[in-house]
């Protein structure tokens, strides 16, 4: 990880001056940044008034930040908000991402798939991967998992384009429902 220089407190007062505007409440949410996340992180508390009209200025103050609600439910209702913003640009960043593989021609829907296993494996196939080298079924649903160690250039290749594949089948609102496991949940090769 590289080590980012942290960020003046004159930054964080500005963000929190800019909150306060947006009409939240001073002293129920916080401007930190956070060494662990190499990023300033606004924590949004109970007490801070916040409601879904407080969403689009909020996000505009945050900017880039990372912005965590306490309450689940107005997270969740945050990030989407979010996400049907960012949405244009992420479907035609991805569908670009995938012309220029080569590999939108024939992309598969997943509506003409019987599950999510299967669709899955035709995201593989669709991007040059062995159906089942990234996502596996679990106990939890189905996941998809890095491999272990190094990968080799065409490998790094796929797996990005798999990456593209992801964005494009969400930014296009395709139900398609998966986990990721991180390097550190693989058991080690002994």
């Amino acid at each position: 990880m590289i080590d980012m220089p942290e960020v003046p407190p004159a930054y964080e007062q500005v963000l929190t001056q800019k909150l306060i505007h947006c009409g939240l409440h001073h002293g129920g949410f916080t401007v930190k940044y956070e060494r662990e996340l190499q990023s300033v992180e606004i924590v949004i508390g109970q007490d801070a008034g916040a409601a879904t009209k407080h969403f689009d200025c909020i996000r505009e103050a945050a900017g880039h930040e990372i912005v965590t609600f306490e309450n689940p439910e107005l997270h969740q209702a945050y990030e989407d908000r979010v996400f049907k913003a960012l949405r244009p640009k992420i479907l035609a960043d991805a569908r670009a991402e995938l012309e220029r593989r080569g590999v939108l021609h024939s992309f598969p829907e997943r509506s003409k798939f019987a599950s999510d296993k299967l669709f899955a494996e035709a995201l593989e196939r669709q991007c040059g991967m062995k159906p089942g080298s990234f996502f596996v079924e679990s106990q939890s649903g189905l996941i998809g998992q890095p491999k272990p160690g190094r990968q080799s250039k065409a490998d790094e290749e796929r797996t990005a384009c798999l990456m593209a594949a992801i964005m494009y089948v969400s930014a296009k609102g395709e139900p398609f429902k998966f986990g990721f496991v991180g390097n550190e949940a693989i058991p080690s090769e002994r």
